[in-house]
């Protein structure tokens, strides 16, 4: 829900103060330059709710990256059989 409401409001920002429309061409739709309630009702009946579709792209956090970069390091080393 908090993801709708940030859409709708950095939209809001830019250039539709009025409100956003109900429908937009097709083309702008399909190239997400311009937003739309029918867009973002057909991103939630995906069941897309982060609305990855309309553009929208979630941060990872520093620990995400910190963990990735350990793991990748880990990859490179070579095993070392044990004997018995």
């Amino acid at each position: 829900m908090e993801t709708i409401l940030n859409y709708i409001s950095k939209w809001e920002k830019r250039c539709y103060t009025e409100g956003i429309p109900e429908e937009i061409p097709l083309r702008l739709e399909q190239l997400n330059k311009a937003p739309s309630y029918k867009a973002l009702v057909k991103a939630i009946l995906k069941n897309d709710m982060n609305l990855k579709t309309l553009g929208n792209t979630i941060k990872k956090p520093n620990s995400y990256h910190e963990l990735k970069r350990i793991e990748l390091n880990n990859r490179n080393k070579p095993t070392q059989l044990k004997l018995f």
